[in-house]
């Protein structure tokens, strides 16, 4: 057994070391910047805007936007759910200083069926002039060669969309800490790098683009919107289409305070597609986040003392490895990410292997019932909401 736990140790503490090799690769090529130049000229791109509500420090994610070198023309249209929506007049400032760029602001109510991000994005693309779309949340930074990176896969007919990973930064708290290496975790150091290699791990939403021609062919984002997670679901459509998923740059996110409840939310939401997405691979992502728990638990189970010996060094390997994770990611060190790698791999396993009950999601604001992969029940995707409409009636 011994051999047996050595051999799986060294094969997974290799793939660490090829987490972070990735990252630091990839993100030496997202800090690269790269000119545009005639090639560009002629591509149009229609970049939509979701938004809900005040996002930290949007004016300055979303001057990076209009901070762009791309030499085609580029179409922005914010798209909301409420007229008084609190980001609606920093967007209306940010806009009257850039006059020569060409913006839209658009208010509609949440569709029935869709959940709210998605909607945003469907009523943005009844306004979109061009050819290639593409879609920014508003918790975001980025380069000034974004739209060049993200725009020139697309022109091979092979590549189906371009879609980024987001890099969340800042807090003290722990449960803000918390939430930002979850989601470094899962989204840069596990789906970034495996959709590098060429599995079929869906799309994020936080930044992706497409042909537009290619985006209706396939139903548009109303095929998708009806689950929580519109993005994995459209990218693993994509993928069994044929289609390349390529990685697009990492983005910045940064965060200040964070509730307990935002990473309890996300971990719902993530577990309710895992679920659906990769229930027969399950156990193998169950072993690549918890398997040096096992051992430990083989090595008490057993009363073999070398066992137990080596599983409390592989936990070792795992704070230090996330304390890299913290430092090639941007973050600063503190007391709370010595137990944090530690405390994400039992919470992340929780979620995965017990979250199949619960049917119970709330994201940016509105509580979700739904069902496997994701998708929202019937007409009650809402609770939050009809709760309000049935309070005024």
């Amino acid at each position: 057994m011994l051999y047996v736990c050595v051999a799986v140790g060294i094969l997974f503490s290799l793939f660490w070391c090829a987490q972070l090799i990735f990252f630091r690769i990839h993100m030496n090529w997202t800090n690269r910047l790269i000119e545009s130049g005639a090639e560009d000229e002629k591509t149009g791109v229609s970049i939509i805007h979701p938004i809900k509500d005040l996002d930290f420090e949007l004016e300055k994610n979303l001057h990076t936007w209009f901070a762009q070198n791309y030499k085609g023309p580029v179409q922005h249209i914010f798209s909301f759910q409420e007229a008084n929506d609190p980001a609606i007049p920093v967007v209306n400032a940010i806009i009257a200083g850039y006059p020569g760029i060409d913006c839209e602001i658009i208010v509609n109510p949440v569709m029935p069926g869709l959940n709210g991000k998605s909607s945003n994005m469907v009523q943005g693309m009844k306004k979109a002039k061009y050819g290639i779309v593409m879609f920014g949340d508003s918790d975001i930074r980025i380069k000034p060669d974004f739209i060049v990176k993200m725009v020139r896969p697309l022109k091979d007919e092979n590549v189906g969309i371009t879609t980024c990973g987001q890099v969340n930064r800042g807090g003290r708290d722990f449960w803000t800490r918390f939430f930002t290496f979850t989601q470094n975790s899962e989204t840069d150091f596990i789906w970034a790098f495996l959709t590098r290699v060429g599995m079929d791990l869906g799309a994020t939403g936080a930044a992706f683009a497409m042909r537009k021609q290619l985006l209706m062919n396939i139903g548009g984002l109303e095929a998708f919107g009806s689950s929580l997670l519109e993005d994995l679901h459209l990218g693993n459509t994509l993928y069994k289409m044929g289609y390349k998923l390529i990685l697009g740059p990492f983005l910045e996110c940064n965060v200040q305070k964070l509730a307990m409840e935002k990473s309890f939310n996300y971990a719902r939401r993530i577990g309710v597609g895992i679920k659906a997405h990769i229930a027969v691979e399950l156990p193998t992502f169950v072993l690549m986040i918890f398997w040096y728990w096992i051992i430990l638990i083989l090595g008490f189970a057993f009363r073999n003392t070398d066992v137990i010996f080596l599983g409390l060094g592989f936990m070792g390997l795992r704070v230090i490895h996330g304390l890299v994770m913290r430092l090639v990611s941007g973050n600063r060190i503190m007391p709370a990410d010595i137990i944090t790698p530690l405390f994400f791999d039992l919470f992340a396993t929780f979620y995965l292997i017990f979250s199949f009950n619960n049917k119970y999601v709330t994201w940016r604001g509105i509580r979700y019932e739904v069902k496997k992969g994701g998708y929202i029940e019937d007409s009650d995707y809402a609770v939050e909401l009809l709760e309000e409409e049935q309070a005024k009636s």
